[in-house]
């Protein structure tokens, strides 16, 4: 059994909610901009729908559990609790794991191929690529086939999620199968990064570029290389607590923290 949390402490998340959500589309909207300005290269293709689904991901927070948090209420159908929650948790998450991993492909193409051409078809493999992440993420957001009971909701009264009449050996499949497609992305994308960075080293090793030029080159590659592998094992991390740590603990609020607030800050930290 959950431990409830007072009026007071659901206003607490509440704010926290709202406001990292506020700095989260901020930093994701600026973005969306950024590379919509730009051309529109398999890769900024990509970056623009991670940013798009790491915004809805955050409005949900920002219009639905912050405010249903803050007055205390269920706001709406408890249905549209159900998919939003569903969507956040699943659905739009899974978004960026796997996004990332095209992201990480299309680098490691780039740097070890090096085309001077960009074939006329690269873009319509983008885009199939992300339509199928796209069907995945509609899936988990919506499990069809599933009974509604089995969709998670959020609960003002516990700070977190709930999945309420859903039976025990469906609840426990559906988290195995979202861990087991989360972790593989995370270690795939993850040792593609340690090839990319390779490539770029000896790259750098063997051009005739100035001390400074040089130097420069080794600290942008090592700058993007843990910044890719931070984006490949955030969502790990947040996985794995989210799904383990949340039942080690009893107070609401920390279950709060390590779950909604955990799921939050990855988009934040993302964008």
């Amino acid at each position: 059994m959950l431990a409830s949390v007072d009026f007071f402490t659901a206003q607490i998340g509440g704010v926290l909610m709202i406001f990292m959500s506020l700095i989260g589309l901020l930093f994701n909207v600026s973005a969306f901009y950024q590379y919509i300005s730009l051309e529109k290269t398999s890769f900024h293709i990509m970056c623009i729908s991670k940013t798009i689904s790491n915004s809805l991901h955050l409005l949900v927070y920002l219009v639905y559990n912050g405010p249903s948090a803050l007055l205390y209420t269920q706001i709406g159908p408890e249905l549209l609790n159900r998919y939003l929650n569903q969507a956040i948790a699943y659905g739009l998450y899974c978004q960026g794991p796997l996004t990332q991993a095209l992201i990480t492909i299309n680098r490691f193409l780039i740097v070890y191929f090096s085309p001077i051409i960009i074939p006329w078809y690269s873009k319509w493999i983008t885009f199939g690529s992300l339509s199928a992440c796209w069907i995945i993420a509609l899936y988990f957001s919506t499990l069809i086939g599933f009974p509604d009971s089995c969709l998670l909701r959020f609960s003002h009264q516990t700070l977190t999620w709930i999945h309420d009449d859903c039976p025990y050996f469906i609840h426990y499949i559906l988290q195995s199968d979202f861990l087991y497609l989360i972790l593989p992305l995370g270690v795939f994308s993850n040792c593609m990064n340690f090839f990319i960075a390779f490539k770029l080293f000896l790259l750098s090793k063997n051009q005739s570029l100035s001390t400074e030029a040089s130097r420069q080159r080794r600290n942008t590659t090592i700058r993007l290389f843990i910044q890719n592998c931070f984006e490949d094992w955030i969502y790990v991390l947040d996985t794995v607590n989210s799904l383990f740590i949340r039942d080690k603990v009893n107070d609401g609020f920390v279950i709060f923290l390590v779950t909604l607030g955990s799921n939050l800050i990855t988009q934040v930290a993302d964008g």
